[in-house]
């Protein structure tokens, strides 16, 4: 009997651990993938602002006290609108020029920080990454930095620093203890501040000397949480001592960062579970005894015996019924917590596409009232002609789709010849429903002529132009677009597009493509779309241009011309 309870023990210990580690993975996924997401969202954040003139200049005239000062100012401003927690500007000895807090007490500037890994990596021409405590404030943070180039050679680095405390505070919320080591075995970020600055491991003199000498973690080393040596943990659950007590511990990998999402857990709750398991087994065993018992009295007392078995036979169905009712209990909070994981997937899959095909949707619904309108009429044409339209559309959504996943994989532009009277046609489709209930009347022209170009990204950056040009007139009684199509001297294609608005004055045109730069309220806009447009268009080998009319605004895409193709050849864009 002892054997047989102790075997129950290990065995049930054994699936309680591994439901523990299955359990584990899926929550460190999920919070992993909500770092990533949290940190990747400021992968770029350095290349776009290093993009503003206003800091070139800077550095090439850092004696310049102005052109300091609109450096500081535009760092302030990419601060606010970016909610990290700085933003400065270095030259390539890593004095810091500029910043964003350059008029506070605690400022970047005059700080040199050449000695951080994140500006020698940046000087190299590579994005560097880097999490330390600051040098200056003292505050930890996760530090991004990107080159600024003048031509082949990099003139400075534009480094923003975020700060990731607050995903401490939300993982305590979620009752987990859990802590984020970097690749020496370093908690940097954790639900228990006596952990936080130690390693799982003691360090190497050299791992020792080399933080002493970035400053990662202040003027501390970090001291080992105990006598523990070998490779960090991974989804396999280990144990470990910390302090004296023990832990399970199992690990998931951001490698991209080197950093390692640590989860710890009580080793007495498996413990739990495998000794009810014993116990309900050591009850079982001891009922089959009894009824040995009672088997062996049966021909002494038959009365007896049968009352006895009636007894023990509803001690038996109750037991059963427990073992059952908590099996049920189990298998329903495991299929509760899959359901869960599918549910944020379908959520998350759902937030990426619902804003790219919501208006060839509301084109859809449009067609699709007018096509029963025609049947009502017996307008067979027109009505085939809707369900032709109709088709294409779903052909479209089913292209965004696929461009989102080439957007994923950070594809480059496909190059191929467009009619460019498609991607008009496309986009006035898009943009119907906004059209209509803006009241603007589009004049196109149709001159049938083809360009080099992704056909999709092309009718991006026509619907961004068009809904600019609606937006300018918006005030206005009367609301015309004029779409026109032609050549320019030198044997380009020309797509333009004239509003009816008041115009642009000299400083919006000359900060129009700059990224945050809006001229719309706050919260209609981020300032990215025009530059996001133009780094579209010159990907495609061209340009765009804009000027001032008697009329209005004129934004003009310059594109290369198609080759002379048979017109089966040309794709058109759906």
């Amino acid at each position: 009997m002892s054997v047989a309870v102790w075997a129950t023990f290990a065995w049930f210990h054994q699936v309680a651990l591994q439901d523990a580690q299955a359990q584990g993975n899926a929550a460190m996924q999920r919070l992993a993938s909500d770092l990533m997401v949290s940190v990747d969202k400021f992968e770029h954040l350095p290349y776009l602002v290093g993009a503003e003139q206003t800091l070139t200049r800077a550095l090439l005239g850092p004696d310049d006290a102005d052109r300091i000062a609109q450096a500081n100012r535009y760092l302030v401003f990419a601060q606010k609108r970016t909610d990290v927690a700085a933003v400065y500007l270095m030259d390539t000895d890593g004095h810091t020029l500029a910043a964003s807090n350059w008029d506070q007490p605690s400022t970047f500037v005059g700080r040199n920080y050449r000695f951080r890994p994140y500006f020698q990596d940046a000087m190299t021409g590579s994005t560097g990454r880097f999490y330390a405590v600051g040098a200056t404030t003292g505050e930890p943070g996760f530090f991004i930095a990107a080159p600024i180039f003048q031509a082949a050679s990099v003139i400075g680095v534009v480094a923003v620093k975020i700060d990731l405390n607050a995903f401490e505070e939300k993982w305590r919320a979620e009752g987990l203890q859990l802590a984020l080591s970097d690749d020496k075995g370093i908690l940097f970020l954790t639900t228990e501040p006596q952990w936080r600055y130690r390693s799982l491991q003691p360090l190497p003199s050299a791992m020792a000397t080399e933080l002493q000498n970035t400053l990662q973690y202040g003027p501390l080393t970090p001291v080992a949480l105990g006598g523990r040596e070998g490779p960090l943990p991974g989804p396999t659950i280990q144990t470990m001592t910390i302090d004296g007590t023990g832990y399970l511990v199992q690990g998931q990998a951001l490698d991209r960062f080197g950093w390692n999402l640590l989860l710890f857990a009580n080793p007495a709750d498996p413990r739990a579970r495998a000794i009810l398991a014993a116990e309900l087994v050591a009850m079982g065993l001891t009922l089959l005894l009894l009824l040995m018992a009672l088997v062996w009295q049966y021909r002494r007392r038959m009365a007896e015996r049968q009352a006895s078995m009636r007894e023990r036979a509803q001690v038996v169905a109750e037991l059963e019924q427990r073992i059952a009712s908590r099996t049920a209990e189990l298998t329903a909070a495991n299929d509760a917590a899959v359901q869960t994981g599918k549910l944020a997937l379908l959520g998350q899959m759902a937030a990426g596409i619902s804003h790219e095909i919501s208006q060839p949707l509301a084109a859809l619904r449009t067609l699709t009232d007018n096509t029963g309108k025609f049947l009502e009429r017996h307008d067979t044409d027109n009505a085939g002609n809707n369900l032709r339209l109709i088709g294409e559309l779903c052909t479209r959504m089913g292209s965004i789709v696929g461009e989102l996943k080439a957007f994923a994989r950070k594809e480059p532009a496909r190059l191929e010849p467009v009619l460019l009277s498609h991607v008009i046609g496309s986009s006035l489709m898009l943009i119907e429903p906004i059209r209509h209930s803006s009241g603007t009347r589009i004049q196109t022209n149709d001159a049938g002529l083809r360009v080099m170009g992704d056909p999709i990204r092309l009718e991006q950056v026509l619907v961004n132009l068009l809904r600019n040009a609606m937006d300018a007139m918006e005030t206005q009684t009367e609301r015309i677009i004029d779409i026109d199509v032609g050549h320019t001297d030198d044997g380009q294609v020309r797509l333009s597009v004239h509003d009816r608005g008041p115009g642009l004055s000299p400083e919006v045109r000359q900060h129009i493509f700059e990224p945050f730069f809006t001229t719309k309220p706050s919260g209609k806009g981020l300032g990215l779309g025009l530059a996001l447009s133009n780094a579209i268009v010159r990907e495609m080998g061209g340009r765009i241009e804009v000027a001032n009319t008697d009329i209005g605004a004129r934004f003009d895409l310059i594109l290369q011309p198609a080759p002379q193709v048979p017109e089966a050849h040309v794709r058109a864009a759906h």
